[in-house]
């Protein structure tokens, strides 16, 4: 498996699948091709689908602004990745190459030489969570060390620059206000949901409301081509942000929760690599089911419930997120996808909650075991499910 600072993106939204792996895509190529005279870039399955409202062709063109170059969508030729593209490079003495590129999801591109790598090698000998587990076990030590002694000290450092990047965007998300991008027309709701929080009559503080303001402010952040990052997906951008402020008013420490972004990493990265994070390769439970596990898995070992009880908080999470679809409405990251992230980030803290008083001996079903039929699922979706915006609500709601 590699670093988990693969799940942990810094970058714009809305899309990591449609925005930033087709801007890594670009800025390979022109790295690549130093003599590139016209680029021609088309866009097959997913991508061609849904890329107006995922800004696939607005990306580009800036990521090209120097470059002569054309965005072209094909809705009708198959292809075996949803999210293919290919480039036709021009170059200078008149000879054209082509490269097909893939957004496998995380902002995680494949070229044919695999030559774009910028985060690292393979650096987890374990493949799976038993495995881990089991290793952990053996040599008495956390998950959260385990992960420490693959990536370094060095993650630490990283992780709270993302604790910090997240912090940010959800401020930002509760002080905006005005219009989301598209057509669509959606109003942003955080800046009105914590003011009629702070209003309420009998003046308490609800916890669950502020989780809820805090996924909503970032995934609004998303939605506006804001900078988060991404967990694993933007899409499912608001999850971990909406649990860390569980975190918060829990009276946990900023270090303790950067720690348990360690946790929160190693399930996605389990995923990434066992199964997908694609939602247009696996719907929606691809994206915003790993963020809930995710989200689970850290609020379980923050909260210092055991290594066999964070694998079950994990596990509860995904399970109960099997077969969730992908069909956002005229294609935007907007509906259903902002409230879905409020939804999923309480979803993580019940699960959590369940990890706690259930015993781990009770469980039948391990978390790698539901990650591989959330995978085996996902592949038996139909196509219109699979961020595509042909079928769900993106059909029938217009």
């Amino acid at each position: 498996m590699r670093s988990i600072k693969e799940i942990f993106v810094v970058g714009y939204g809305p899309s990591s699948s449609h925005t930033m792996g087709p801007v890594f895509a670009a800025q390979y190529i022109l790295k690549k091709y130093l003599d590139c005279k016209f680029v021609s870039i088309t866009l097959f399955g997913s991508l061609a689908l849904t890329g107006k409202g995922h800004l696939t062709d607005f990306a580009l063109n800036h990521e090209l602004k120097f470059v002569p170059h054309e965005i072209l969508f094909d809705f009708e030729t198959p292809v075996k990745h949803p999210n293919t593209m290919v480039f036709t490079i021009t170059k200078e003495d008149g000879n054209i190459e082509k490269e097909t590129i893939l957004s496998i999801g995380g902002g995680t591109i494949v070229t044919k030489d695999n030559a774009y790598d910028f985060i690292g090698q393979e650096i987890y000998p374990e493949h799976n969570l038993k495995e881990v587990i089991l290793f952990c076990k053996k040599n008495h030590i956390s998950i959260e060390d385990y992960v420490i002694m693959r990536e370094g000290e060095g993650i630490l450092q990283y992780l709270d620059n993302v604790y910090q990047t997240m912090e940010n965007a959800r401020l930002r998300g509760i002080s905006a206000s005005g219009l989301l991008p598209g057509s669509l027309k959606v109003e942003r709701k955080a800046r009105e949901m914590f003011m009629n929080m702070r209003k309420a009559k009998d003046g308490k503080t609800n916890i669950h409301m502020n989780v809820a303001i805090a996924s909503f402010a970032v995934a609004e952040e998303n939605a506006s081509g804001g900078l988060i990052v991404i967990a694993p997906t933007c899409g499912s951008a608001g999850v971990i942000p909406g649990a860390i402020t569980y975190l918060k008013m829990k009276n946990y420490s900023r270090q303790q929760i950067v720690r348990g972004l360690l946790v929160a990493g190693l399930i996605g990265i389990i995923a990434k690599t066992n199964a997908s994070i694609s939602g247009a390769e696996c719907g929606c439970q691809a994206e915003i089911g790993v963020a809930c596990a995710m989200a689970a898995a850290m609020l379980a070992d923050v909260q210092d419930i055991g290594i066999d009880n964070i694998a079950q908080a994990a596990e509860i999470a995904m399970e109960h997120s099997l077969g969730l679809t992908c069909d956002p409405i005229e294609g935007y990251v907007q509906i259903p996808c902002i409230e879905r992230c409020a939804i999923f980030a309480l979803k993580a803290i019940n699960a959590a909650t369940l990890a706690k008083i259930i015993p781990a001996t009770e469980a039948k079903v391990s978390f790698d075991q539901s990650l591989a039929t959330m995978y085996s699922t996902g592949l038996d979706l139909k196509e219109g499910y699979r961020e595509t915006s042909l079928s769900g609500l993106a059909k029938l709601v217009k």
